[in-house]
């Protein structure tokens, strides 16, 4: 997000460390530069290329000069630090560090201090592939009190850009408005955070020493997904779409809706998720291959059965019709991909005198000469891994269990070795949460493409910046298209 940062870098280079209040008793001093982070192996079919799950460097001011792996999870609901199995489930107030993760040296950089926080300490699992023994869980009860950052295939710096290296960083805030980040290129997705409440755990002591349950903030991100959708190119032949039931023919691809967990590797869907998604997809899917107890999750107590395959293309699309006429992510994603060829024959002048306009079943339904907007999107390429669990799974039950009733029926999860070269700031503070994505810039399009909303124009005369085009206008006429009158 080089043009948004670099105002804010300038900003804030008067005030190296951020110190940000977390509650009465509680505080963090937080670095603003890059955290760098490692990767669990993937675990499963993985041929060792494709990395895994996010690990931050913990230490505990209680054990000066010993650190220790802490998985970084948007979709666990709380922090954890590793501790005895016949200790009693209840918080108490803890403390931790971050550090740089590919420090070395006895004395790695300091990057983030939290102090006085109310964490539960209970045992954490193996993650990746069963060999990473993390001692902690860096969760979305802390991630939610900041703008965070991921970056998960940047190149390194000190590799010459051959390797990938991934980090978080943490900030007070997003200033940027939707219009600014749309105009420089971002896929702004808004989400409502679900699951909270109360769970088997006690809470902090009161003043007079009494617990009553530990009550937990929604923090849990579903992107609504289109999955296995057709290649695409913008100078693709434009296909007629004469109306709304034609738009949902042409849709490609499966809807899906995944929660976002960056402390497990592949995509993870349900049997019957992956079923319908390999009878949709347009080329055959790898065959799945079945392994005992290959599925490793940090904050869940006992390896997963798993099969594993993988999936082409996987695209996650903002809700921009509205909820009332929500038809799905796959046709919002096909009407973004319309709206780009119309954008991409204007400013080719293809039909300099003439010019290709909205196709009817993209009309506003209110004002048929008006063409809707188009849904932000960022869509990923290339060999995504997928790990296929039981539909009765007891891991994907209580994710299940957490959503519902507010939020969809949750056909998987999506984890950090899904993104490549993607990054994202996920905004927990705006009033309405939002996950900006991009990709790095060397990225191949058929490997991470981040389109913007593209709002409508009014007039001929009104220019929009869509799809890294430059600015252009509507044509003066259009190109008659062979739908009915």
């Amino acid at each position: 997000m080089t043009l948004a940062r670099g105002a804010r870098a300038a900003l804030l280079a008067v005030a190296v460390l951020l110190e940000v209040r977390c509650g009465p008793s509680s505080s963090a001093l937080i670095d603003s530069y890059p955290i760098t982070l490692a990767r669990a192996p993937l675990g499963g079919m993985s041929d060792g290329t494709t990395p895994g799950a996010l690990l931050a460097l913990g230490s505990r001011p209680s054990a000066p000069g010993g650190t220790f792996r802490m998985i970084v999870d948007t979709g666990s609901p709380v922090t954890i630090l590793q501790g005895d199995a016949g200790a009693k489930l209840q918080t108490s107030s803890s403390a931790f560090d971050l550090h740089d993760a590919d420090a070395t040296g006895d004395s790695p950089p300091l990057r983030a201090s939290f102090r006085g926080l109310d964490l539960l300490t209970s045992p954490v699992a193996a993650a990746g592939d069963g060999s990473v023994f993390p001692g902690g869980v860096l969760g979305a009860d802390l991630l939610r009190g900041y703008s965070v950052a991921f970056r998960f295939g940047a190149p390194c710096t000190t590799s010459g850009g051959t390797d990938r290296c991934a980090s978080m960083t943490f900030w007070n805030h997003l200033g940027a408005d939707e219009g600014f980040l749309e105009d420089a290129g971002y896929a702004v997705y808004r989400f409502s955070p679900y699951g909270g409440g109360e769970v088997n755990a006690e809470g902090p002591a009161d003043f007079l020493g009494s617990r009553g349950p530990l009550v937990l903030a929604a923090t849990r991100i579903v992107l609504r997904t289109c999955a296995v959708p057709a290649p695409f190119a913008p100078a693709d032949p434009v296909v007629a779409c004469c109306s709304a039931k034609a738009a949902e023919q042409l849709a490609t691809g499966v809807n899906l809706s995944l929660l976002l967990a960056t402390g497990i590797g592949p995509v993870v869907l349900s049997r019957s998720a992956f079923d319908r998604v390999a009878t949709a997809s347009p080329s055959p899917l790898p065959p799945p291959t079945a392994t005992s107890a290959s599925l490793f999750v940090a904050s869940w107590p006992v390896p997963i059965v798993a099969a594993w395959s993988a999936l082409p293309r996987l695209a996650f699309v903002d809700l921009e019709a509205g909820g009332a006429n929500d038809p799905g992510a796959c046709v919002e994603l096909g009407r973004a991909r319309r709206t780009e060829q119309i954008s991409f024959q204007r400013v080719a002048a293809i039909d300099a005198a003439e010019g290709r306009c909205h196709q009817p079943c993209d009309a506003d339904p209110l004002e048929p000469k008006l063409a809707q907007s188009s849904a932000a999107y960022l869509e990923l390429g290339g060999t995504i891994p997928v790990a296929i669990v039981a539909d009765d799974e007891p891991f994907l039950q209580g994710l299940r269990a957490d959503v519902r009733p507010e939020g969809p029926e949750l056909d998987g999860l999506v984890g950090a070795g899904a993104f490549g070269p993607a990054r994202v700031e996920l905004d927990y503070l705006s009033s309405q949460p939002r996950a900006v994505f991009s990709c790095e810039g060397d990225a191949r399009r058929d490997v991470c493409f981040a389109a913007a909303r593209c709002p409508r124009l009014p007039d001929a005369k009104a220019q929009h910046y869509c799809f890294g085009l430059p600015a252009h206008t509507l044509p003066p006429m259009c190109v008659p298209n062979s739908c009915p009158p």
